[in-house]
């Protein structure tokens, strides 16, 4: 049971934060470099952070749950800055809306398709602030974490199997990116039949 202490799972979230900060600065760049040019790279990025971020949600959930249940050792550790309190709903939200947009921008159709577009612009910003400010507070902290001896082993595997996951989910897409890639075309076609209607 001791895997499952908070030193243990702070470890592990600061691992897996770090893997998400290299990946999203990677899916940031294609944005600086010209969505259109990098839009295939884009999706791909975008589809491998979900394995790292449901990694990362199930750390800080497990963390969330055993402090609030008034678990001994997790209440001993303490709760998160106040801000810090305040800023994790917010980036949870938006990193749900953001991707979430995104997926369904590649799978849908119709009204859920311009809602998915009217949401994915405006979360990708509250998404890269609100992520700016949780690594500028927690970056420190992240890499003595993660570079601390104790279970690393473990922690290297498990956070391995999340980036063969990733690669796989970013691999395995890349035949139906066409959703993604004719993105434009397919929602001309939609106002096209609603403006027939």
């Amino acid at each position: 049971m001791r895997r499952l202490d908070p030193d243990a799972n702070a470890r592990l979230t600061a691992t897996t934060g770090l893997t998400l900060i290299v990946l999203s600065l990677a899916e940031i760049a294609t944005l600086l470099l010209g969505l259109h040019s990098w839009l295939s790279w884009h999706v791909a990025i975008g589809l491998a952070l979900l394995p790292p971020i449901a990694l990362k949600l199930g750390t800080t959930g497990w963390r969330f749950m055993r402090y609030y249940t008034r678990n001994v050792e997790y209440r001993a550790k303490g709760a998160p800055q106040i801000v810090m309190r305040l800023l994790a709903p917010l980036l949870v939200f938006f990193t749900v809306v953001l991707f979430g947009s995104g997926i369904a921008l590649g799978l849908t159709h119709g009204t859920v398709l311009h809602v998915a577009r009217r949401l994915h612009g405006p979360a990708a910003v509250g998404w890269m602030v609100t992520l700016g400010l949780h690594t500028l507070v927690y970056l420190g902290r992240a890499l003595r974490e993660a570079t601390a001896r104790n279970g690393a082993k473990l922690r290297a595997g498990i956070v391995g199997l999340t980036l063969v996951a990733a690669l796989v989910v970013g691999v395995a897409t890349i035949p139906t990116q066409h959703h993604w890639l004719h993105l434009h075309s397919r929602h001309d076609h939609d106002k096209g039949r609603f403006k027939g209607r």
